[in-house]
């Protein structure tokens, strides 16, 4: 995994519940599942090695479990869904 996946700073905001903190990104990202078959647009917000926030046009057709791929840096990773608003997701490595 590249070293943007590391963390870099420390997230100390009160109320943060993370584990390990994250570090904030722009980047596109495709959800894929159903066997690659079914494919949607996101953008990866914020990302640390072991889970990422990202944004979607809607969460309710996407499954709790996926793979996503960071186009970019050509990444591709399963996930499995933490929680939902109605427009972005948090996800786990």
């Amino acid at each position: 995994m590249s070293d943007e996946f590391e963390p870099k700073v420390s997230d100390r905001r009160i109320g943060n519940r993370r584990a390990r903190s994250r570090v904030r990104s722009f980047k596109m990202a495709k959800i894929m599942f159903d066997e690659d078959k079914s494919i949607y647009d996101a953008i990866l917000k914020n990302v640390s090695a072991y889970g990422a926030t990202l944004n979607v046009a809607s969460t309710e057709s996407l499954p709790d479990i996926f793979k996503l791929m960071i186009v970019h840096d050509n990444i591709t990773v399963p996930c499995q869904v933490k929680w939902r608003r109605s427009d972005s997701i948090g996800v786990a490595f």
